[in-house]
């Protein structure tokens, strides 16, 4: 390790060169849309990709071309279950920054956490004492927010020079810090249960702009699913571990949609039409879950406008991460007393999607009806799935 005198007198340096660095990598391109990526299927996995480096995206106008996507992808294919990988990605994030960025996400509803920080660290040469003890500390808080079954994967500081242009003595200098960040990495991770250090050395290098293309995060994407697949395939889910985000958070987000109240809108219209037509059922609701109230934005539906929040069909959708549903609802003890149940005309059959906010609050639900039972299989749920995530995009837009 360098004498500390060295360090002090290239940590100015390094700064500088880190600031030049951030002003050209921010002219690249980066993904536009939503920070989210999703794969199709059923019994989604719930991802959070969280950090800075590999998670930002640069070189392409897409999360789906990007690590989010090809995580996704990669992983669906190996476990055969959906994805959902939420991103929340700072390019100039810090491990100092990192708690305080992390601690606004309810982190209750993962099923993995992916955590890529310290780039910035390796390149502004930050001493080994304050990283040692922001981890610990970083992790110690994840350890204690996330649900039993998650599991926390720490992906290493990849070689700098492999993901960033530099110079040769000022990569090599990087690149030195890095491996004794990761070492010392390496050592905290150890001491926290069901959390996996990922070492992370990218093949690719990219050109002298930085550049990055869709086959980079493809190739970064297989470094990292491999131990994130076999963690997730390990051991069964405990789906009893999932837990709704408090009220108050839950009230909060779905207000801050703006979206109660709000006149009819075709694009809504459009996919509970959708939704009717290709899962085969008489109803199609979009409906969003206020206080005390369901307040219907959109589709065919057995309930006019609003309705009692209190034992419906929505209450229960949302207290649950994925699909509801009820092939009888007569002989249901939760619903056989539902107006909409006892009532005419008679619901029997419902398949609900819960919608949820950026952070995975469930704020609404994309629901279907019938007055018959019908059969319902995998197929099924991935189509009401993907149509609830087309409502999450237009709620994005």
């Amino acid at each position: 390790m360098p004498h500390p005198v060295v360090y002090a007198i290239l940590r100015p340096v390094m700064r500088l060169l880190y600031i030049r660095l951030d002003r050209r990598m921010q002219q690249l391109p980066q993904p536009t849309d939503a920070p989210r990526a999703h794969a199709a299927g059923s019994d989604p996995d719930r991802v959070l990709l969280f950090g800075s480096g590999p998670a930002i995206g640069y070189g392409v106008l897409s999360n789906d071309l990007a690590l989010p996507g090809h995580l996704a992808r990669q992983l669906s294919a190996i476990t055969g279950r959906g994805v959902d990988i939420d991103v929340v990605a700072d390019p100039e994030v810090t491990i100092e920054g990192s708690l305080d960025l992390l601690g606004r996400i309810n982190l209750w509803r993962y099923d993995a956490v992916l955590l890529t920080i310290g780039v910035n660290n390796a390149l502004l040469l930050t001493p080994v004492s304050v990283w040692r003890d922001a981890i610990t500390a970083l992790l110690a808080h994840v350890s204690e927010k996330v649900p039993s079954h998650t599991r926390v994967f720490v992906v290493a500081v990849p070689t700098i020079r492999k993901i960033n242009s530099l110079t040769r003595f000022y990569g090599w200098v990087a690149d030195h810090h890095a491996t004794v960040l990761n070492r010392e990495t390496r050592r905290i991770v150890q001491g926290f249960p069901h959390f996996t250090y990922v070492p992370f050395s990218p093949l690719s290098t990219p050109d002298e702009a930085g550049f990055r293309t869709s086959a980079t995060y493809q190739q970064w994407a297989a470094i990292i699913v491999s131990p994130l697949s076999q963690q997730l395939t390990s051991e069964p889910r405990d789906e009893s571990a999932e837990g709704d985000s408090d009220e108050l958070s839950r009230q909060a987000a779905l207000d801050a949609t703006g979206i109660l109240d709000t006149p009819p809108e075709e694009r809504f219209d459009r996919i509970t039409t959708l939704a009717a037509q290709l899962l085969g059922t008489e109803f199609a609701t979009l409906l969003f879950v206020d206080r005390d109230r369901h307040w219907v934005k959109a589709g065919a539906s057995l309930i006019d406008g609003e309705s009692a929040r209190a034992g419906s069909f929505g209450s229960a959708t949302i207290a649950g991460p994925g699909v509801l549903v009820v092939p009888d609802a007569r002989i249901d003890e939760r619903f056989s007393q539902n107006a909409q149940v006892a009532g005419h005309p008679q619901v029997v059959f419902y398949a609900g999607y819960p919608i949820e906010s950026d952070f995975g609050e469930r704020i609404g639900v994309l629901g279907v009806y019938d007055t018959r039972t019908r059969s319902w299989d995998d197929a099924d749920t991935e189509l009401l799935r993907d149509l609830a995530l087309m409502v999450q995009r237009e709620l994005d837009a």
